[in-house]
């Protein structure tokens, strides 16, 4: 008989616990097309909800909306990449390591568009699209909201974008419909400045897309010259399509021909005001909505998208970046759009044709030789990022499991030249291994829930994925490594796993782990009883109601968020708060104490329920 009331009351546990956090407290389906600022649902998507969380913490004045989006991840991706093999494309200079990976099974390297694009594989979308790769601080502005921001934008800002473009002119020379050269007396700087001032649009946005499009800046679609087609200009690349260049430029000058863009000026503000129509007024409103429309309110899902490029949301949004910290504005207020959606992997998609190995083991290095270069790629052909002087300290953050076609291996390192962190590719041969000395041994408690990372950055994957508030770190490293915002240390959990953490998640100062409130001595979960200075416990179990004497005085037990008086807190205790709140079971006495979480409260209210269940999910603590 007692097994038998024994599972059923395992049972009933199952099914409270279900009800609770699946089906009373969340339900997908009704958050379907929802833009809300609340992030308490994230609680059920805890890799985006620690991404926003450190990003929050680096920038407080940063805003994020959460787009739920309602569409399954499957069918997304499916969507992306089946119905029309021309809908992602992937560029040939992106393709390294396993080429599969990168292309279509079906299309494999066959070219699409100029010659120079390969239809994208589901795992080359899955990269792209899964929004947990891209939530730090630079590809951030993926998700920025495109309307104009007086605080925020200006014309040296727009200048900073395009410096050193075919843009970076203080007058501009043009071809009109009589093929004679006439002259503008504007910068492009400033006319895109007034085009997104005119349409309620980003001229940042505006700025880096036409950076995007027309690159050096010598495509007939802006010379003007185009026969059939003098004297007129398509900045935008708007209704460019086809499978040739030639039937690029001509559907596209036909467009500006249509719509009357005579001038660069006439052209930029018709791009503006196409942008803002067709788009970032009609809920495709970030760089990432606008290639990957999954916003069902704009009335189309997959098709209605503004370009084929999988990588141009993160190219054109670390171009704002840039601008944005060249300017020293980042701390600027900027609202961000991430979407969610059902039923996606447990962790992010990782990027094809990976031929890296995560590290936590030596992963201090120094560079041999001067100068090392860390390049973009992994390839001697690549661009350098930075040069390193010979015996710098270099943090490792992946290491290379196979040569490329010249036998180098290229590791991922994080370098500080001083000024800011660069993270690139350095080959292995010019690095050297440092003793993994612990140089510090500071206990540590996680204070906010937060990620382990294989390296100081919020791009980094995770060694271990979530840390829980209350988890107990030892921090033995701390090169100064400022990145993102936030200071980062290593640290090494209890099993001997090591990576990195922000300072800023450290639980601030001593946590006051008991008081004595007239007959009652109130407690926080996972205190133990000596914790309580000269106290016994009276009885089994140091639960809400148990008996503790200190010396010779006598206390009533009050363990925050235990009302059942059991010892554990748990979605029991979390459904007997709700049955409280609904006057269904109402708690009393030292039970009502346990469930007001709040400092200073004086009643049960629903930001207690609220506390109660972010303890439950591990994001924050209940402290007295």
């Amino acid at each position: 008989m007692n097994k038998i009331i024994k599972n059923i009351k395992i049972i009933f546990v199952l099914a409270i616990m279900f009800f609770i956090i699946f089906g009373i407290y969340f339900n997908p389906f009704a958050l379907a097309r929802e833009r809300t600022e609340d992030l308490s649902n994230l609680i059920n998507y805890p890799e985006i909800y620690t991404n926003i969380q450190e990003l929050k913490a680096a920038h407080p004045n940063w805003t994020f909306t959460m787009l739920y989006t309602g569409l399954n991840w499957n069918d997304v991706i499916t969507g992306e990449t089946t119905a029309l093999h021309t809908r992602s494309l992937v560029h040939n200079s992106l393709v390294f390591g396993n080429v599969l990976d990168w292309v279509c099974a079906t299309c494999k390297t066959d070219p699409k568009d100029n010659g120079s694009w390969y239809c994208a594989s589901p795992k080359a979308v899955s990269y792209y699209m899964d929004t947990r790769n891209w939530l730090n601080d630079s590809y951030i502005f993926s998700f920025e909201t495109l309307s104009f921001n007086s605080n925020a934008h200006s014309v040296e800002g727009v200048q900073a974008i395009i410096s050193g473009t075919f843009m970076d002119k203080s007058t501009i020379t043009y071809i009109d419909t009589n093929g004679n050269t006439q002259t503008i007396n504007k910068s492009y700087a400033q006319i895109i400045y007034d085009a997104g001032k005119m349409y309620n649009v980003s001229p940042y946005h505006l700025a880096a897309r036409i950076r995007q499009e027309q690159g050096s800046g010598t495509s007939s679609l802006i010379s003007g010259k185009k026969e059939g087609f003098v004297g007129y200009y398509n900045y935008f690349n708007v209704g460019a399509g086809g499978n040739s260049e030639a039937e690029i430029i001509t559907n596209g000058l036909t467009y500006a021909k249509n719509k009357g863009w005579t001038t660069p000026e006439l052209a930029i503000q018709g791009g503006a005001s196409f942008l803002k129509g067709s788009y970032i007024g009609n809920f495709q409103d970030t760089l990432y909505l606008q290639k990957y429309s999954v916003d069902s309110s704009s009335g189309s899902l997959y098709g209605h998208q503004y370009q084929q490029n999988i990588s141009a949301p993160y190219t054109e949004g670390l171009d704002v970046y840039d601008a944005y910290e060249e300017l020293g504005i980042l701390e600027s207020n900027f609202n961000f759009i991430v979407p969610i959606y059902e039923n996606m992997p447990e962790s992010a998609s990782t990027k094809p044709g990976r031929t890296t190995v995560l590290t936590t083991e030596n992963v201090v290095v120094q560079t041999l030789y001067t100068p090392l270069r860390i390049r973009v790629r992994p390839s001697i052909s690549s661009n350098v990022l930075a040069e390193a002087p010979r015996a710098t300290v270099l943090v490792r953050i992946e290491k290379a499991n196979e040569a490329d076609e010249n036998g180098y291996y290229w590791d991922t390192v994080a370098y500080n030249n001083g000024t800011k962190t660069v993270i690139g590719y350095a080959s292995r041969e010019y690095l050297g291994e440092i003793a993994t000395a612990e140089t510090l041994n500071e206990a540590k408690t996680i204070g906010v829930m937060c990620n382990l990372r294989n390296g100081p950055g919020t791009s980094n994957s995770w060694v271990k994925k979530i840390l829980p508030v209350g988890t107990q770190v030892t921090v033995i490293d701390k090169i100064n490594y400022k990145i993102d915002g936030l200071v980062w240390c290593r640290v090494k959990l209890s099993d001997g796993t090591q990576g990195y953490v922000a300072e800023n998640f450290f639980q601030a100062g001593p946590v006051e782990k008991y008081k004595i409130n007239g007959e009652n001595i109130i407690i926080a979960p996972k205190t133990a009883i000596t914790d309580i200075p000269k106290a016994t416990l009276v009885g089994d179990v140091l639960g809400t109601g148990a008996k503790v004497k200190v010396e010779d005085k006598e206390y009533t037990l009050v363990v925050l968020g235990d009302v059942n008086g059991d010892g554990d807190v748990d979605v029991i205790d979390l459904a007997l708060v709700k049955r409280h709140l609904m006057q269904a079971q109402i708690l009393r006495e030292q039970y009502f104490k346990a469930g007001i979480l709040q400092k200073d409260g004086t009643e049960i209210d629903i930001i207690d329920l609220a506390l109660l269940k972010r303890f439950l999910m591990g994001t924050s603590i209940i402290s007295l």
